[in-house]
């Protein structure tokens, strides 16, 4: 399937570039296909340099291999400051950032948590409330999403 050769080549160039995918998405929107690629970084933010190289990279593959058979918008981009939290190794990864996680069901009267990531044990997140302080163990199999929030 087309998807899986680009997520393959796609992989490639990411770890050449010292980078890592996050996502790769093709749909079509009002009768043009749109191919998003969203790359990350494990030691920082992803900047502009690196999504245009990127780009050019897999633009160069993709035209090529004739992969994509109509017109196609190529969007390569970031996960962004408020990017999804989809594992745990996302929370060690982020100890200390705010975040705000929704849960599957309530936790000390609460469904929806924004605090600071505090530490990760056995499979809880220990969460130090934004609002209050409180410190908060929610069960990593509660939570039903989480994503990173802008520090302000």
């Amino acid at each position: 399937m087309k998807i899986d050769l680009i997520k393959e080549k796609a992989n490639e160039i990411a770890k050449r570039m010292n980078l890592e995918i996050f996502d790769v998405s093709m749909k079509k929107i009002r009768r043009k296909l749109k191919l998003e690629i969203i790359i990350d970084k494990l030691d920082g933010y992803i900047g502009i340099d690196e999504c245009e190289k990127f780009s050019r990279e897999i633009e160069v593959y993709l035209d090529e291999k004739d992969i994509i058979d109509s017109s196609y918008d190529l969007i390569v981009s970031s996960p962004g400051l408020d990017r999804p939290l989809r594992s745990l190794n996302d929370f060690i990864r982020f100890r200390g950032k705010l975040a705000k996680i929704i849960l599957k069901e309530r936790i000390e009267n609460r469904s929806v948590v924004k605090g600071y990531i505090e530490n990760i044990e056995d499979n809880t997140i220990f969460i130090r409330e934004k609002d209050g302080g409180k410190l908060l163990n929610i069960p990593y199999t509660k939570i039903l999403r989480s994503n990173l929030e802008i520090d302000l």
